[in-house]
């Protein structure tokens, strides 16, 4: 894929490069999710846990319903994201004609060097691009770092989307482990990759 083709031309100011992921990053890109999301699992059951890690790490399904992208820091992969042009495609309760992001993941070695963040402008930017209202995404209630980021960066609640992992993921019945939505309405002002507006 060509440059103008990606949502990230060009490494901004010591802002992280974020790039369309290749096959040849699916190692390096499971590499960072199972590290980033290593911390939750005594915090879940296994039986839940399990189930959800492997459809986070289904690479190939997340690249055919959208699009892949990879945060490089000094030359190594250190954060990922997959990007669903039409949320409703998704499977999560989003509605047709949002952009939704899933499987949002920073290396722990990483976190403090504005991938997160570079991670979503990417979301907000492939949001106006398509034109768009809304960039959307879930997160879980126990991961609080991650929720203090959103919240500070003016994303907001949107409860009528959340859902119960523990149900979805193989345990209906069992105590709610509640996934909560996100989500920022596009404007039309230029939101850069690195997160700068126009």
């Amino acid at each position: 894929m060509s440059v103008p083709d990606t949502a990230v031309a060009a490494r901004l100011d010591g802002v992280p490069l974020v790039r369309d992921a290749v096959p040849a990053d699916y190692p390096a890109i499971r590499e960072v999710v199972i590290a980033a999301y290593r911390q939750y699992a005594d915090l879940i059951p296994p039986d839940v846990f399990s189930p959800y890690l492997a459809d986070v790490l289904d690479l190939d399904t997340h690249a055919r319903r959208g699009r892949l992208f990879v945060v490089e820091a000094g030359e190594r992969v250190c954060a990922f994201g997959a990007f669903y042009p039409d949320a409703s495609g998704d499977g999560f309760g989003f509605p047709a004609g949002w952009v939704s992001g899933r499987a949002l993941a920073v290396h722990p070695d990483a976190r403090g060097n504005g991938a997160a963040r570079a991670l979503l402008a990417t979301g907000e930017y492939l949001a106006l691009q398509a034109g768009a209202p809304v960039f959307a995404f879930h997160t879980h209630s126990y991961m609080t770092d991650a929720i203090a980021l959103y919240e500070r960066l003016g994303y907001r609640r949107a409860p009528q989307y959340d859902f119960d992992v523990a149900a979805r993921f193989g345990r209906p019945g069992a105590a709610p482990i509640m996934s909560h939505a996100y989500l920022r309405y596009v404007t039309q002002k230029y939101v850069t990759p690195g997160g700068r507006t126009r």
